[in-house]
């Protein structure tokens, strides 16, 4: 069962299941590469209104963490690299997105609504996750990142807030079908 979409689910440090996706410009990235270096997994797509409202703080984590071994991977689920660049571009957002074109990757980690977020530590293995759209660069959540990595001056922000909304997704079909789902 899916943590609050405002809360990140602490997990039992197990093996994620396989991520092997292309960027736009068809470079392969796998899990294994990321080795030595906490990972931000985040399934989005640009018609999910919570992704929407989430990726400025996306942007924000990675340059906070640029100089940390900090890797973030946004997973754009069904949609085509055209419409995603135009969507990061009229945002001016800089990071780097995957394309899961047919959803597969998004069902194998159970990303059962958008956006949907794993946090893996730096031995590769899923430490936390969290259903719903969240501020990443404030709060629990960047204090929990924070955590995993070594210490060097990483203040706590504890308190801040999550915006606490999310879209169900209807994994039933090969469609992507949303659901609006209110906070709990």
């Amino acid at each position: 069962m899916p943590a609050d979409a405002a809360e990140l689910q602490r997990l039992d440090a197990r093996q994620p299941p396989p991520l092997r996706l292309a960027d736009a410009t068809g470079r392969q990235h796998e899990l294994a590469q990321y080795r030595g270096k906490v990972v931000l997994i985040n399934f989005w797509a640009t018609w999910c209104a919570p992704c929407r409202e989430e990726m400025p703080s996306l942007d924000r984590l990675q340059k906070r963490l640029a100089k940390r071994p900090f890797v973030l991977l946004t997973v754009d689920v069904g949609e085509d690299e055209a419409r995603v660049q135009r969507f990061l571009d009229s945002l001016g957002l800089r990071f780097g997105v995957l394309y899961d074109r047919d959803g597969a990757t998004a069902r194998a980690w159970r990303a059962r609504m958008l956006p949907a977020s794993f946090v893996l530590d730096a031995e590769g293995r899923m430490r936390y996750q969290l259903y719903g759209a969240t501020e990443w660069d404030a709060g629990k959540a960047f204090d929990a990142i924070a955590a995993l990595l070594p210490s060097r001056g990483l203040e706590s922000t504890a308190g801040a807030a999550s915006t606490g909304t999310s879209v169900l997704l209807d994994h039933s079909s090969n469609s992507w079908n949303s659901y609006a789902r209110q906070p709990g």
